[in-house]
């Protein structure tokens, strides 16, 4: 809790933290707001069939999916947030106060997780309001894609710090995470299509990406006829676990030996 308290310290009057939790948390609420609210005419009569999607079990899935778009907000704000360590120096002058090393890193771990958290609760309390809003009365209905929000952020957000540690520099790393995303994109594409199979959707990031399909697309596939043997949802789930702590490690690795 202590490490916790200094990262909030550092952040609390940081107005790059603000403005980015506020894209966040701002366009989310209001994308969904125009999705529920969206209607349209079908002969005399306005029908609104996309606001039907927003009630239990369906809420969850669909606002799963769209938190998976400001997603990036979140990164761009964990990358920011470690590089500045090292572009001020405040790094190396905490180690040299007597920091160890180790705290340093749990301390962007325990910064990553709590994120984490305030930002699933934030998906699980609209998805509540939304759900209720439209007559829903059964939220336990696919309550568990709120662990697979849990999980596809701690993905994110944690392979964004490590590549901020590796880097270093803001602009450069959110050009490689935007850079390593269209690759594994490319790469999981290209590893399904030669091998016939849907191995590469257990790449480090398309693990999580699995746990939130696009809804109109999972209805599609689930009703076309395919050659390719579907990877249980509880593998992705496990693959994305693994990635989460692979990643802790390499950050471990990376800052007890790297040169400060």
């Amino acid at each position: 809790m202590q490490l916790l308290f200094v990262e909030w310290l550092k952040l609390k009057k940081y107005k790059t933290f603000w403005v980015l939790i506020s894209l966040f948390s701002g366009l989310y609420i209001l994308w969904n707001y125009g999705v529920n609210s969206s209607m349209v005419k079908m002969g005399s009569s306005p029908i609104s069939f996309i606001t039907t999607s927003y009630t239990f079990p369906a809420v969850w899935t669909n606002m799963g999916y769209v938190f998976s778009w400001f997603e990036i907000f979140l990164s761009i704000l964990v990358i920011i947030v470690i590089t500045n360590e090292f572009t001020f120096k405040t790094h190396r002058q905490q180690i040299i106060d007597g920091l160890h090393r180790l705290d340093f890193i749990n301390a962007k771990a325990l910064l990553i997780l709590s994120i984490t958290i305030l930002s699933t609760l934030f998906y699980f309390l609209l998805g509540i309001i939304f759900g209720y809003a439209n007559g829903g009365t059964q939220p336990w209905l696919g309550i568990e894609k709120v662990s697979f929000v849990f999980l596809y952020s701690l993905n994110y957000l944690s392979f964004a710090g490590l590549l901020a540690l590796y880097f270093k520099r803001s602009g450069i790393t959110i050009v490689m995470l935007f850079a390593y995303l269209l690759l594994e994109t490319i790469l999981s594409k290209l590893i399904n299509f030669q091998l016939g199979t849907n191995y590469g959707n257990m790449l480090p990031l398309q693990s999580s990406d699995e746990l939130l399909p696009f809804p109109a697309l999972q209805t599609l596939s689930s009703m076309m006829p395919s050659q390719q043997a579907e990877i249980p949802t509880y593998q992705y789930a496990l693959a994305s676990i693994v990635y989460i702590i692979l990643y802790y490690w390499m950050a471990r690795k990376r800052i007890l030996s790297s040169d400060l």
